[in-house]
């Protein structure tokens, strides 16, 4: 169990997506997929989150709900800051 909790708080800080989740849940849902499915990709943080993004099909429909909901999110911020330019 401590192993476990171990990699889950180097897991948040590593992966974007569960580091600004906002709650306990939405961290957790991204864990085991990032460990199974990206963990070739640790500890970059960049590449955890592109590699979750790349493998949406794959991963946890919690994971993917998370991941789509950040998404959303990244884009509307992009948007707003290109119609400031």
């Amino acid at each position: 169990m401590k192993i476990q909790s171990a990699l889950a708080l180097m897991f948040f800080t590593l992966v974007p997506v569960a580091a600004s989740a906002e709650t306990q849940d939405e961290q957790s849902a991204c864990i085991g997929d990032a460990f199974n499915i990206c963990g070739h990709a640790i500890p970059d943080r960049d590449r955890v989150a592109a590699c979750l993004a790349q493998n949406i099909s794959r991963i946890s429909a919690p994971c993917r709900t998370v991941m789509q909901r950040y998404s959303k999110s990244m884009t509307a911020t992009r948007a707003k800051l290109s119609a400031r330019d």
